[in-house]
């Protein structure tokens, strides 16, 4: 069973997922494992039942496992809230929640893992554990996503300020610059701008683990590089396809702007991909490459 986009023109929002058949837990408690915090992509809610059932095989695998499926910028709110908003309105959630004090693991999808990152690096009390996104535009976005073409023209009037979430992780590789200049947070986060905040690397560097997940035809994030810590290169015009560097390539990873090369030295990324396109990945490929990410 394939974990499809509910609409075509709406890759976010998700229709239901079971595990597969075949899919068997090998205890049947599993209470005493670090409590889950899912997080859905812009478009979505907590509560639909995508959503729900894509936190219930999270159950289903780990009887006993305490799971959220955080309802944090629900619908319209996670396209108009800006992204530090919704990291302080997760943080809110969390620190409500006393299963959750002692530190959790997070799984983000789309632009609910940018905001996992983003709890991570500026905030992380209680601590997140394991983090594992799928598809996330960690190095930002090239293009206006295709989902939300109708507001685009309106968009590209103020791209770096205008009042989309997606303007919060927008990157235009041909002006350097202008963007480190003016991008309203991913500048800010990713540690790229000449003065660093080490709070932002200490606190990356306490992840166990880093687990970035990339489709390789995803035609919502470009390039899809970006969800495994890519971009293109500087210099690149949008749209015009030029080169695009992987994760070891860049500059951010060389210099451990957040702590990526120290975090791969010492084997805590795991990157995995899928071939579909945005979010739209088998039930196989999520019960035994990423749900094990969150086991024993």
């Amino acid at each position: 069973m394939l974990y499809y986009g509910e609409k075509e023109d709406h890759p976010e929002k998700m229709l239901p997922i079971q595990l597969p058949q075949s899919w068997k837990p090998l205890s049947p408690d599993y209470s005493d494992l670090m409590p889950v915090v899912f997080l859905h992509g812009m478009g979505d809610s907590g509560s639909n039942p995508g959503m729900q059932s894509l936190c219930q095989t999270a159950r289903d695998a780990y009887p006993g496992l305490y799971v959220v499926c955080a309802n944090v910028a629900n619908g319209l709110a996670s396209v108009t809230t800006p992204i530090s908003s919704q990291v302080d309105e997760l943080s809110q959630l969390v620190k409500a929640d006393p299963r959750l004090a002692h530190g959790f693991n997070a799984v983000g999808l789309s632009q609910g893992g940018l905001v996992l990152r983003g709890y991570v690096e500026s905030v992380n009390k209680p601590p997140v554990f394991r983090l594992i996104t799928i598809c996330a535009p960690h190095e930002g976005i090239g293009s206006c996503p295709t989902v939300y073409h109708l507001v685009c023209p309106l968009w590209r009037l103020a791209p770096y300020t205008a009042g989309l979430a997606f303007a919060d992780y927008w990157k235009d590789a041909s002006d350097r610059p202008t963007y480190i200049e003016r991008s309203r947070w991913l500048a800010d986060i990713n540690n790229e701008r000449p003065v660093k905040n080490a709070k932002y690397v200490a606190n990356m560097l306490q992840l166990e683990r880093y687990v970035l997940v990339e489709a390789t035809r995803d035609e919502t994030v470009v390039p899809h590089a970006s969800e495994s810590h890519g971009f293109y290169a500087w210099g690149t015009t949008p749209g015009a396809n030029g080169p695009v560097l992987r994760l070891r390539e860049t500059e951010g990873y060389r210099e451990d702007h957040i702590g990526l090369l120290t975090l791969d030295r010492t084997h805590r990324i795991f990157e995995h991909t899928f071939e579909g396109t945005h979010l739209r990945f088998a039930s196989e490929f999520w019960a035994h490459t990423v749900l094990p990410h969150i086991g024993p």
